[in-house]
This record gives structure tokens, C-alpha cells and sequence, in this order.
């Protein structure tokens, strides 16, 4: 066999797969639009379901510190040796670095699922637009009554600032 014969039967065998798993090319935009849904659908369900897994560990690790909370009360009570407390304590103290690591889990699920990385969700000004008390104060060093709101009202502010009534 010649290298041309080759290169052509090697080109043969592929086109008959192409053709023999019509999954593997589909020109059809209907199809390709489904599948993109039903792979999207499936990783929002992984989300979800990783969000529940990520839950019931915090109510385990929540349940948890409470029993070992109540066996430090009673090793207190009981007149239980130093070494005792402090080993309890300690535990507990795991328990809580375990509550905290979850709630960051927790957390970084609920921006997955929302599909918010890189947003500010914190309790801070997450609009630069807005204050944190939700006035139109962008000026850095005003009190926020001299702004228009977004709908076009300035409060109970005159056009002056003499706080008489409306415009």
C-alpha cells in the first residue's frame, strides 16, 4: 500500500464514524441548544444538590457543638479535672472553626448558584450608585438628603435643603 492509499482509508474510517455517531457533529441548532440545556440543567442540580450536602454537614456540626457544649457544662458541674475542661473546650473550639468552614462553603454555594462571582455580596455598599442606607449619596462626604432618589424625589428636602416638604 501507498501512503495515498493509506491517508484515504484512513479518511474512509473516519467519515463512517462521523457518520455512524451523529451525536459527535450535529448541525442542527435545535439539538445543540437542548443538550446545552440539559448539561447546564444538570450542573445547576449538582450546585444544588451540593448546597443541601453542604447544609445538613452545619446542622450535624451545629449539633455537635451543642453536645459538646452540654458535656462541658457538665464536666464543670461535676468538679471534673482542669486537663478535662480545657481538652472540651478545645473541642469545641474545633467545632466552631468546623461551623465556620461550612458557612463559607455554604456561602460560596449560594454565589455559584446565583452566578455572582465577583460581586460585592457583603453587607457593605454593593452599588457604587447607592449608600448603605440605600440614599443616593455618591458625593463621599454629604448625608445623602441633598441626592434625587432613583425615581426622582428628593425625600422630605426642599430644592434649598431646608427640609420643609416636597418639591
Amino acid at each position: 500500500m501507498t501512503i495515498t492509499t493509506k491517508t484515504l482509508f484512513a479518511a474512509g474510517i473516519v467519515s463512517l464514524l462521523a457518520f455512524t455517531m451523529p451525536g459527535m457533529a450535529s448541525a442542527d441548532a435545535r439539538s445543540r441548544s437542548r443538550d446545552l440545556a440539559k448539561k447546564a440543567a444538570k450542573a445547576e442540580q449538582g450546585r444544588v444538590a451540593e448546597l443541601h450536602r453542604d447544609r445538613a454537614e452545619l446542622r450535624r456540626d451545629y449539633e455537635e457543638l451543642e453536645r459538646d457544649r452540654a458535656d462541658l457544662r457538665r464536666l464543670q458541674r461535676s468538679g471534673a479535672s482542669r486537663q478535662e475542661i480545657i481538652r472540651k473546650r478545645q473541642e469545641i473550639n474545633g467545632d466552631l472553626r468546623e461551623i465556620s468552614q461550612d458557612r463559607r462553603e455554604i456561602r460560596e454555594d449560594l454565589e455559584a448558584l446565583r452566578g455572582r462571582q465577583g460581586y460585592d455580596n457583603g453587607w457593605g455598599n454593593d452599588d457604587w450608585r447607592r449608600d448603605r442606607w440605600g440614599r443616593n449619596d455618591n458625593s463621599g462626604g454629604g448625608s445623602g438628603r441633598d441626592r434625587w432618589d432613583n425615581r426622582g424625589n428628593r425625600g422630605n428636602w426642599d430644592r434649598f435643603g431646608w427640609g420643609y416638604g416636597r418639591d
